[in-house]
């Protein structure tokens, strides 16, 4: 049996979405076209690929392993699409990014404006999100590269590693908090308070934190660590100045709100908090010139991090919350 990708391309969108009208919409087609295409692959495989009842559309057995073999196909579709584009000088196709919360924040933005500044017609897609949700995105090649910790996959051979410098996570709390105002603190301290952070911390991380909420004075009456999680920098940043809430959060994120006056920085410095990011690829899988290029420019905006991030980590270190 042959298969052609526009039909798998139709089948995907309909599994994405779940419905004939909204997928036919994403596609640009008229839904009795999309219908028509659905039913030539049923027919070429020779079985029912989607059930359809009251709650939606959902894939049969059958579908969803025909699915999954077509979001591989559709993917070195897309990756000899952008190869041959890039060998033809037409550009160097979509370089496709998953980047973790903290590093999103931080570095991506940075490298992906000096790579604009060197191919200003270079189109890309970022996907910021937990780096357990965008690996695998990165095995079905719906991803060029993924940025974030790879402390669970340093040893899989599936993936090359390029790691990037170390960084320390550190407490930030609104200016004129009352911890500020302490001139001894301990991680309880912290922990008594609202805890902002990512989604998934990691149990190194996550450990320590609940250890110290069990020994916090007012254990009884603060809300099990962390309190708020989310996805997003600034919105962390906003919780964080317009209450009592404590973000984890690391000094490149913090910086840009303490000469104003609306964060600072509690003068706790826990070592189990350093942790380094890295860039995650396939190892089998020959990286798009684009993606060269941006990881290039990524180590190249992590080592002038490290160096404007250098001095205040120095002081926080000696116990001063100076600037």
């Amino acid at each position: 049996m042959e298969f052609e990708l526009r039909h798998l391309r139709h089948a995907r969108s309909l599994a994405e979405h779940g419905h004939f009208g909204r997928a036919a919409r994403a596609l640009g087609l008229t839904q009795p076209a999309l219908s028509r295409s659905i039913a030539e692959l049923e027919r070429r495989a020779g079985t029912r690929l989607f059930d359809r009842n009251s709650a939606g559309i959902e894939p049969t057995d059958m579908g969803s392993l025909l699915l999954e073999r077509a979001n591989e196909l559709l993917a070195r579709s897309a990756d000899l699409g952008n190869e041959l584009a890039s060998l033809q000088g037409r550009g160097t196709g979509t370089l496709r990014i998953g980047a973790g919360t903290y590093p999103a924040g931080i570095l991506v933005g940075d490298a992906l404006a000096a790579l604009l500044r060197q191919r200003p017609h270079t189109e890309a897609r970022v996907v910021v999100e937990n780096v357990h949700n965008l690996v695998p995105l990165l095995r079905r090649r719906e991803l060029d590269l993924v940025i974030g910790d790879a402390t669970e996959f340093a040893d899989d051979p599936e993936f090359h590693i390029t790691p990037l410098a170390p960084r320390q996570g550190y407490f930030a709390c609104r200016a004129g908090h009352p911890l500020l105002k302490r001139s001894s603190l301990t991680l309880a301290d912290v922990v008594a308070f609202p805890l902002v952070s990512t989604s998934r911390l990691a149990p190194r991380l996550l450990g320590p934190i609940l250890a110290a909420s069990r020994q916090s004075a007012s254990a009884s009456d603060s809300p099990a660590a962390p309190s708020v999680t989310c996805e997003s920098l600034s919105m962390m940043k906003s919780i964080v100045a317009g209450s009592d809430a404590i973000a984890i959060l690391p000094l490149a994120a913090i910086n840009p709100d303490r000469k104003p006056g609306r964060l600072a920085v509690l003068p706790l410095v826990e070592p189990w908090l350093r942790g380094s990011f890295a860039i995650i690829r396939l190892a089998r899988r020959t990286p798009p010139p684009s993606s060269e290029i941006f990881t290039q420019l990524l180590l190249e905006a992590d080592a002038a991090l490290t160096r404007v991030t250098g001095k205040t980590h120095d002081k926080l270190l000696a116990g001063s919350p100076g600037p």
